[in-house]
């Protein structure tokens, strides 16, 4: 396996402070998303795998930015970090090495700058969330947030950006995976005081905020589980089709993270109504399985798309 420093040459980041740029973000993704890394460590072709790691480590310290913390200390924190990154896409120059890293992934990868903008303005927005009221807020919530989020990595493969049908099979993938994180996070996500299942769905099975918040094991809420769950199956088995738009150099990563969370939905079924009650993760057995499958397909030279 290439080093990492390999990489950053084949990757085309040659310079030494925008190497230890990368070797920065690569530190903040391994320390907020291991599994994660590993994946992409292990099945992201090395020219490629560097721009990756700067993607996965600019969507975490935005996300540390605007979660950690009370909100008032929260508002001005992001409020100057969004003005940096704007800034940033208009000269190619910041402070924070995270972001610097980021920006010079966008500037040779071409990434489309609108989903960088639009990422933006949807987690300013998230800092005031109150909720999804019906399916259509959630679904505006997919497009202005988690397709974004997700393009700033996926997009990656295409310098310039892929084209529609690939961003449509990413957008029922950003969807089953939304869903999915609504319900694997349920628990802490009601302990914080965010609720993100629609409330017309609630409404529909008679369930309330606060049976949801007592763990409460009934058919309505068994239910509305039932219902989420559905939804994401069907978002996610949608989003297989992305396997055909995607590249050589990110499949066997594509087909991982599509397995995973499959898997983890499948947990998640299996728990039912415990998901008020406890995170549900992936376990250890089947991630390990489904990434070690993809390593041996990768040194035993099989055609990218077996």
């Amino acid at each position: 396996m290439p080093s990492w420093d390999r990489r950053l040459t084949d990757a085309g980041v040659r310079d030494r402070a925008l190497r230890a740029d990368y070797s920065t973000a690569a530190r903040v993704f391994a320390r907020r998303i291991l599994a994660h890394y590993a994946a992409v460590r292990l099945l992201v072709a090395p020219a490629l795998h560097p721009h990756v790691v700067a993607a996965y480590a600019f969507l975490a310290r935005t996300d540390d930015l605007a979660d950690q913390g009370p909100l008032r200390e929260r508002l001005p924190r992001w409020h100057a970090w969004a003005a940096q990154v704007t800034a940033g896409l208009e000269s190619g120059h910041a402070d924070d090495p995270v972001l610097r890293a980021f920006l010079h992934t966008v500037a040779v990868r071409r990434l489309p700058h609108h989903w960088v903008r639009t990422y933006l303005k949807a987690t300013m927005e998230e800092l005031h969330f109150a909720g999804h009221a019906t399916e259509a807020d959630f679904q505006r919530y997919v497009d202005n947030l988690a397709l974004p989020a997700l393009m700033l990595i996926e997009d990656l493969q295409y310098e310039g950006g892929g084209n529609e049908v690939f961003r449509s099979r990413c957008r029922s993938f950003a969807e089953g995976l939304q869903r999915l994180d609504f319900l694997t996070d349920l628990t802490d996500d009601l302990t914080e005081g965010r609720l993100y299942l629609p409330q017309e769905d609630l409404d529909r099975f008679g369930v309330t905020r606060a049976d949801l918040e007592q763990g409460k094991d009934t058919p309505a809420v068994a239910e509305l589980v039932a219902l989420t769950c559905g939804r994401t199956r069907k978002s996610l088995t949608d989003a297989r089709a992305l396997v055909e738009s995607t590249t050589a150099d990110f499949r066997p990563l594509q087909r991982a993270l599509l397995d995973l969370a499959e898997h983890q939905l499948s947990r998640v079924e299996s728990s039912g109504t415990s998901v008020t009650r406890r995170a549900v993760g992936y376990g250890l057995r089947v991630p390990l399985a489904v990434l070690l499958r993809e390593r041996r397909q990768l040194a035993a030279g099989a055609a990218p798309g077996a």
